[in-house]
């Protein structure tokens, strides 16, 4: 029984060892670092000391210098008295101190504390001109200079020292015979009599003058899509080096060297983010000398990467003559338009479009757009078929009697004037020997489509106006379901050709172009009707787009017409 009891009592005591061990060893391998704080910035002879109190396990002390937000200043040692040597800031700045500490894993700890400094060191004033003319003393002004301190300062230029006063006042002056036979960058350092570096001032002599810029374009307030962006600019005479900075809420995102060409430099969409905005800083300097470079910057807005406009046709091709020559079109100017003609799904190796195609025979068309810095455009499939056909069509206009224009542009209701608008292009249609159907202005939706659908329709054609909340938007738009759809040809025809007579077309807010409603409209859904589309000719609800209606109904109605009339022809 005893020996049993002293055997249990061994197993006990080489248990509790071999755990303190584990605890010990696991300890050594993982030490962890004890909380610390940062007492105080302490002066010496040759520079600012920052004293910590000591992190248990820490086998160095990272500290770091804040004014503004800006990291201005960085060192690690692995003492926990960390000297300041060459921090470097102006007389009175606030300056925050933060500091961690890393144990032999580099595993961090931040002081409990941040420690708040106002720098009271002499410093020369930043702000005074940094280009020296000829023939002229330079006078460096110092703030916070104390009368009852001793100070020495040295004009350099590189490791040279060109001249040395150790009476220094307020504004302490450098005679030009000094330095009159040097050019380019000189330093002035400001001393305490121990030799402390206090400051330093970087000034210029006999240096080619960097002509100032002057922003041409683009605005200073800019948005565009996700797209190359160029600046073309006047000035930055003598410079020989340019750069281009983009900051984004306050902070430098990406920089680059560029070569402007005639005055004009490009920033790639790949330096970009979609659905950002960006400061970009322009910069033209001589040699390295950025204390005399010359800058200009504008806002700039990036939406989201676009998608190229799909590709349609000139011509109806469910039935259309032997002979005739198509046209294919995106509304994405410089775009690549590649096809097929053996029902082949197109690529970058198919055929280029580069002059019209001459329909002789039945034929499938494969085709889509391409251009730069945009997704490529979805793939549009035309079957051509060489037939006779009447056209037909089904108009309907708006039957909306209580939308009310602009009456002092001669508006009435937006019912009134579609109808009136309809009668131009119905007139028109049936004079060159198409069958026209219109809607009963007292049905629906529901009723027009079926209707539509009964007679066969080859295009069914609502036409409406616009409005907005604020009554402020103008110009033309038309619907379609979606890109693919098989009245896309037709409506983008009808928007080219209408938006050229168009009173507002040299503003591009107003080239509001081809919408798509993916379902959302009763009368252009692929599913409901055949070949549907939805014109909302300008806005009723603004005046001039109010009155070019009203005084315009039979122009419009004619070049509505007209495009129909020439797709089917």
């Amino acid at each position: 029984m005893k020996r049993k009891l002293l055997i249990g009592l061994v197993v006990f005591l080489i248990v509790i060892n071999l755990s303190f061990f584990a605890i010990g060893y696991y300890s050594y391998l993982y030490p962890s670092l004890g909380d610390f704080t940062i007492e105080t910035v302490v002066e010496t002879d040759k520079f600012l000391t920052l004293n910590v109190t000591p992190s248990s396990n820490a086998t160095k002390y990272e500290v770091e210098v804040v004014k503004d937000e800006e990291i201005i200043y960085q060192k690690a040692e692995e003492t926990n008295q960390i000297s300041l040597e060459n921090l470097e800031a102006n007389y009175n700045d606030q300056l925050e101190i933060k500091v961690k500490a890393y144990n032999k894993n580099n595993e961090e700890k931040e002081s409990s504390n941040t420690y708040n400094y106002v720098y009271k060191d002499a410093s020369f004033n930043k702000e005074q001109d940094h280009l020296l003319s000829k023939t002229t003393d330079l006078f460096l002004n110092i703030d916070g200079y104390n009368a009852n301190e001793e100070y020495i300062v040295r004009v350099y230029y590189g490791k040279k020292i060109l001249y040395s006063t150790e009476e220094v006042s307020e504004k302490t002056k450098i005679p030009y015979e000094a330095l009159q036979d040097y050019s380019g960058r000189l330093t002035a350092v400001l001393y305490t009599k121990n030799e402390r570096k206090l400051s330093t001032f970087t000034f210029y002599l006999n240096t080619p003058i960097v002509g100032k810029l002057e922003l041409l374009s683009p605005s200073t307030e800019f948005s565009t899509r996700w797209n190359d962006i160029k600046i073309i600019y006047n000035g930055g005479e003598n410079a020989n080096h340019f750069y281009v900075y983009l900051y984004s809420d306050g902070n430098l995102i990406n920089q680059m060297e560029v070569v402007p060409e005639n005055n004009e430099v490009i920033i790639p969409a790949s330096m970009l983010s979609q659905n950002t905005t960006y400061t970009v800083v322009f910069e033209a300097v001589y040699e390295d000398y950025f204390e005399i470079s010359e800058k200009l910057s504008f806002t700039l807005n990036i939406s989201k990467i676009e998608t190229t406009n799909p590709v349609y046709v000139s011509h109806n091709p469910s039935f259309i003559k032997a002979g005739t020559q198509i046209e294919l079109k995106s509304r994405t100017s410089d775009t690549t338009i590649y096809y097929t003609t053996d029902g082949s799904d197109p690529s970058t190796s198919s055929m280029v479009y580069d002059s019209p195609i001459t329909i002789n025979e039945n034929m499938t068309l494969k085709t889509y757009a391409a251009s730069s810095n945009r997704y490529d455009s979805a793939m549009n499939t035309y079957e051509f078929q060489i037939r006779d056909k009447t056209p037909v069509i089904y108009l309907s206009p708006s039957n909306q009697y209580d939308n009310y224009g602009v009456s002092k542009a001669g508006y009435t209701t937006e019912k009134e004037m579609m109808n009136k608008l309809a009668d131009v292009i119905g007139r028109e249609l049936e004079n060159a020997g198409f069958i026209v159907y219109r809607n009963n202005p007292y049905g629906d939706i529901n009723a027009w489509n079926s209707f539509s659908n009964a007679v066969g329709a080859d295009f069914h054609f609502a036409i409406h106006s616009n409005g907005s909340t604020n009554h402020t938007a103008r110009g033309v738009e038309i619907y379609v379901d979606d890109e693919t759809s098989p009245a896309l040809s037709i409506a983008a025809n009808i928007y080219d050709n209408l938006y050229k007579i168009y009173p507002g077309n040299t503003n591009p807010l107003y080239n509001r172009g081809i919408k798509y409603a993916r379902g959302s409209l009763g009368e252009v859904n692929d599913n409901y009707v055949n070949n549907g589309a939805l014109i909302e000719v300008a806005f009723h609800d603004n005046y001039d787009d109010a009155l070019w209606i009203a005084q315009n109904l039979e122009q419009i109605g004619q070049n509505i017409a007209s495009s129909i009339i020439s797709y089917y022809n």
